[in-house]
């Protein structure tokens, strides 16, 4: 689960959520990252899967579902320009999850603050993440 605060409301989504009125537009918006971290060099890394796939899933669809990417779409819909978003998860931060928030810190120029099970992230602008990627 994740969790982040909208306009003074705690919003909580788990992972492959669609349960959000705005689930369509979170999928879209995660769709338009992954297009533009794809023309950044961005590599879906499927060692990060821990589950075999579905007849109807890719590795894409099941890496990009995370609860925690799903927050952040759903904050860069609310605030097409964030100066910081910040998300509280209850497990560790995956390895992909990882990678793909500093890309989109970088793509959308804002900080992303993800505090998780182990310790908090901060990712900047220019790709970096406070953790030094000791996650």
């Amino acid at each position: 689960l994740s969790w982040t605060e909208i306009k003074g409301q705690i919003v909580q989504l788990k992972a492959h959520d669609h349960s959000h009125p705005q689930s369509a537009e979170i999928y879209a918006k995660i769709d338009r990252l992954k297009s533009k971290a794809i023309e950044n060099g961005f590599i879906f890394d499927s060692s990060w899967i821990t589950r075999p796939l579905n007849e109807n899933e890719t590795n894409e669809s099941v890496l990009c579902g995370h609860s925690e990417l799903l927050v952040i779409a759903l904050q860069l819909i609310q605030e097409p320009v964030p100066k910081r978003i910040q998300v509280v998860k209850n497990l560790r931060v995956c390895g992909h999850c990882h990678e793909f928030t500093k890309v989109i810190a970088k793509i959308e120029q804002c900080d992303i603050v993800v505090r998780d099970a182990n310790r908090i992230h901060h990712f900047y602008p220019n790709g970096q993440c406070s953790c030094q990627d000791h996650f």
